[in-house]
């Protein structure tokens, strides 16, 4: 970080914990040059022809291009390897090489035929991609972190990390009257004395949360005093569950904004998402046609009453439908719901018990399968639910929903989502809610991809499956 840029100390809007060391940082650039360029220098040897020019002059300067143009577009920047847009990069690149190639040739009147030009830089970009994928790899150590801002925020945070791979908290510093009470970490008396705190934990990184005693000036100078020690600043903008894609710095009257981006609940990706998921679960109910009628046919034999349990559910918007689902409980499951209260193991609006009375054999099997959902493709098609979102909540539990709850109402529901992939019913009811809400705020067509890939495994674990 310069000490001096207009800009002050670096708004970092990338999560913490997707934080590189800065160790790494200082020193892994020149390590990943030297390897793309001595792999670019291979594979000019045993692509290009060498009878053009001088071999070993032709494959040094391949490879100096093209660790130049890897550069160039910043591949070698700090952060994790490989950041999502690495890869592109480093395609693109590429693609720069052989133009470079072209006039270069066209310039000297050494023709080097473009074809093999175009196979050498294939090989160099598939090189370097393949080798920053392999060092995604290695999980590196946690990165040993020191919070900085007002004691309820820092604590806030320090207890959201607790259970990071990547991340350590190592120390705090506080503002406020309260000091740093209640907080069982090593801690620092004023802002001035936050260098010592790192040098003394051997931090590798400050993260700084704004506060009233803590305002550009402080950070400005904070910033200067880490410096010396090449320890890096990044400052949380005090948002919560927001992924890095919605989030971008802008530069507005001399001042770094984070502009935030609304959430995708309208337009065309989301016409695309509920055009895809109709039209799959369509063709998938012809498919498991078969199958459900079996699985029908075995509720019917397992114990009396219709194969297919239906129940009021709420929608997008508040809106009631009838969800469907193969029935797993005896047929007075509800009568029986109050008699059962107090055995309720969830601690929110849901009633979860892991032995429940009411569950028949089939049913018990049915559920540690995910199979009784499957007649929910139905709603899908209807256009009731979606494949993939919040789960579907009952009237009776929207009535007990708070502001921050209400927000799995502004999307469909779906038979899957980040609550099912997390761990279903074991899940506290908080944490059931903050993964509706993330999902909802943070959606995009690849998540959902990511989700479904995950279902395939959740339901094979039978993780929270009862």
């Amino acid at each position: 970080m310069s000490a001096y840029a207009d800009q002050g100390p670096r708004v970092a809007h990338r999560s913490v914990e997707g934080l590189a060391r800065p160790g790494q940082r200082r020193t892994r650039w020149y390590w990943m040059a030297a390897t793309d360029g001595l792999a670019a220098v291979v594979v000019a040897i045993v692509l290009l022809p060498p009878d053009l020019v001088p071999g070993p002059a032709l494959a040094v300067a391949f490879g100096l291009a093209w660790v130049v143009l890897l550069g160039l577009a910043r591949t070698y920047d700090p952060g994790p390897v490989p950041r999502r847009s690495d890869l592109l990069r480093i395609g693109l690149s590429g693609l720069h090489l052989v133009a470079l190639g072209a006039l270069l040739s066209a310039l000297t009147g050494i023709l080097v035929p473009v074809e093999e030009l175009v196979a050498a830089a294939g090989a160099a970009s598939a090189t370097s991609g393949g080798m920053r994928l392999l060092s995604s790899l290695r999980r590196p150590p946690r990165t040993r972190v020191v919070l900085v801002g007002h004691r309820r925020q820092v604590r806030r945070l320090a207890e959201e990390l607790r259970e990071s791979t990547d991340v350590e908290v190592v120390g705090v510093c506080v503002a406020g009257p309260k000091g740093c009470a209640g907080i069982d970490l090593p801690t620092a008396s004023g802002f001035a004395s936050v260098p010592d705190l790192v040098r003394e934990q051997r931090g590798e990184c400050v993260v700084a949360l704004p506060c009233r005693h803590l305002d550009a000036t402080s950070l400005r100078r904070l910033g200067w005093l880490l410096e010396r020690d090449h320890v890096d600043l990044l400052i949380g903008p005090g948002l919560h569950d927001v992924d890095s894609g919605r989030a971008v710095l802008r530069r507005t009257g001399g001042l770094s904004l984070l502009h935030v981006r609304h959430a995708d609940l309208t337009g065309p990706r989301r016409a695309l998402k509920t055009a895809w998921e109709r039209g799959a679960c369509a063709v998938a109910l012809v498919v498991l046609t078969p199958l459900m009628l079996a699985l029908m046919a075995l509720v019917r034999l397992d114990s009396p009453g219709p194969a297919l349990f239906r129940q009021q559910r709420v929608g997008r918007d508040g809106e009631v439908f009838s969800i469907l689902k193969l029935r797993t409980m005896h047929v007075d499951a509800e009568a029986r719901l109050e008699d059962l209260r107090e055995h309720n193991e969830s601690d929110g609006a849901l009633f979860k018990m892991r032995q429940d009375p009411r569950v028949t054999r089939a049913g018990r099997w049915l559920r540690r399968l995910s199979l009784d959902e499957l007649p929910q493709l139905v709603n899908v098609v209807r256009g009731d639910m979606a494949l993939v979102g919040p789960r579907p909540p009952l009237p009776g539990e929207v009535t007990a929903y708070d502001e921050d709850a209400l927000r799995r109402l502004a999307v469909r529901p779906g038979i899957t989502g980040l609550w099912q992939v997390s761990g279903r019913s074991d899940l506290p009811w908080a944490m059931t809610v903050r993964l509706d809400s993330r999902y909802v705020d943070n959606w995009s067509l690849r998540l959902d991809a990511w989700i479904l890939a995950r279902t395939v495994r959740a339901v094979l674990g039978h993780h929270g499956a009862y």
